[in-house]
C-alpha cells in the first residue's frame, strides 16, 4: 500500500509549473482553512451544549465565511483554467 504522502507527491510531481504548485498549495490551503472552520464550528457548538444543557447552534457567521471563502477559490481556481486554456489556444 502507498502512503499518502505518496499520492500527493506524484501530484506534485506530474505539474510542470510553479504557476501549477502555486494554485494547488492556494487551493488545498483554502480548503484545509475551510474544513478546520467547520470542524471547529461544530465542536464548539457541542462543547457549549455540553456545557449549559441548551442546545446551541452552529455560528451563522462561520458558514457565511465558508461560502464566501469557497466562492473565492472557486474564481481563483476558475480564472487560473480559463486564461490556461486561452494561452493553449493563442499559442496553436
Amino acid at each position: 500500500m502507498v502512503p499518502v504522502w505518496g499520492h500527493f507527491y506524484v501530484i506534485i510531481v506530474v505539474m510542470n509549473s510553479l504557476k501549477e504548485k502555486i494554485m494547488f498549495v492556494l487551493a488545498a490551503g483554502v480548503m484545509a482553512a475551510i474544513i478546520i472552520a467547520i470542524v471547529g464550528d461544530y465542536v464548539v457548538a457541542g462543547i457549549e451544549t455540553a456545557t449549559t444543557g441548551e442546545p446551541v447552534d452552529v455560528s451563522a457567521d462561520v458558514m457565511t465565511l465558508v461560502q464566501t471563502a469557497l466562492g473565492g477559490v472557486i474564481g481563483i481556481i476558475g480564472g487560473y483554467f480559463g486564461a490556461k486554456a486561452d494561452n493553449k489556444k493563442d499559442n496553436a
